[in-house]
């Protein structure tokens, strides 16, 4: 081959590698429609725990606040009325010297007004008692050092409600960001998945509770393989202690062990991740949410899903693992 033929070949050859590098990274890194939802929901789940922290912490703040709020107030109530019966005692006193004109210009002048500057006026009459004067000079003290330590609290008042409802605003639209999250990756594993409308279809659980969900899940389909815990096929209570292995947890291997070292929970408190126990303690299934469970049970012969009431004939209890 001549010379120019190689130069054509190797010309040739070189834009098919530029197409190929053009294509392939495309190809590549196409995104799986439900890893990316499931992705999303990672992000703002972990976005809605920090948020409901810091809601817990500010509730708790403004709760001890209105407690203090409402003390002071009812430390100031006596004060006021005390105060008032002063007023109106001092009021009278000087309305009867007045009267009876006995006063000086000036005096009766200063008499008139607001009970607010009453206790400033008193000295100017010296037909007041000087324990009436003093007795107002010193609850006015008392109660505006009261009055001062309540303002400080209606600032903090003000400021941790709007920071509470602030908050709950983020909380609310983080979860209906959740549930549409939900749902659009529910509908991507349908069409990705070829999943039949009527099929149940596993919401995505994530934090640390899904990373044990999903990896039982992961399950589905191998073999029911006596005393085993996997890697290759499990028993009942094999599933659950290695999907709570996941994060940690060390259960044993038999389910009314794990029955005896866990609390118990209702059933209407069922979250995914708690275990469901059936057939007086033989049976262990794992909830993973809207009223079914994963298990590896010996009637399927292999890790299935079935409904909370078709897992087994006999619902025992259930249990929650503590922390989680």
């Amino acid at each position: 081959m001549t010379s120019v033929g190689h130069g054509r070949l190797l010309r040739a050859g070189i834009a098919v590698l530029a197409v190929l590098a053009v294509l392939l990274p495309a190809t590549a890194v196409r995104a799986d429609p439900v890893e990316d939802a499931e992705e999303q929901i990672e992000r703002e789940y972990h976005d809605l725990e920090a948020v409901i922290e810091d809601y817990n912490k500010i509730s708790k703040e403004f709760k001890d606040t209105k407690k203090q709020v409402a003390k002071l107030e009812k430390e100031l109530k006596p004060f006021e009325e005390k105060l008032s019966v002063l007023y109106e005692r001092v009021a009278e006193i000087a309305s009867n010297v007045y009267m009876g004109g006995s006063l000086s210009g000036m005096t009766a002048v200063l008499t008139t007004g607001t009970p607010d500057n009453l206790a400033e006026r008193i000295t100017l009459l010296d037909q007041v008692t000087v324990d009436d004067s003093t007795a107002i000079d010193e609850l006015n003290a008392a109660k505006a050092e009261l009055d001062e330590r309540k303002s400080v609290l209606d600032s903090l008042y003000a400021d941790q409600s709007g920071r509470e409802e602030e908050l709950r605003e983020k909380k609310e639209t983080i979860e209906t960001d959740l549930e549409r999250l939900q749902e659009q990756r529910e509908k991507a594993y349908r069409d990705s998945r070829g999943i039949d409308p009527d099929d149940f279809v596993p919401p995505y659980i994530p934090g640390d509770r899904g990373k044990v969900v999903n990896f039982a899940l992961k399950q589905v389909g191998l073999p029911y393989i006596w005393a085993s815990s996997g890697p290759d096929g499990f028993d009942c209570s094999g599933l659950t202690l290695r999907a709570w292995s996941q994060v940690g947890l060390d259960l044993p291997h038999n389910a009314e062990a794990q029955w005896n070292m866990l609390p118990h929970i209702p059933r209407d408190q069922l979250q995914p991740g708690d275990l469901v126990f059936y057939n007086d303690l033989s049976h262990v299934a794992m909830y993973i949410g809207d009223g079914y469970v994963v298990q590896a049970a010996i009637n399927y012969n292999n890790v299935a899903i079935e409904t909370l009431d078709g897992a087994a004939s006999d619902y025992y209890g259930a249990a929650r693992i503590p922390g989680f």
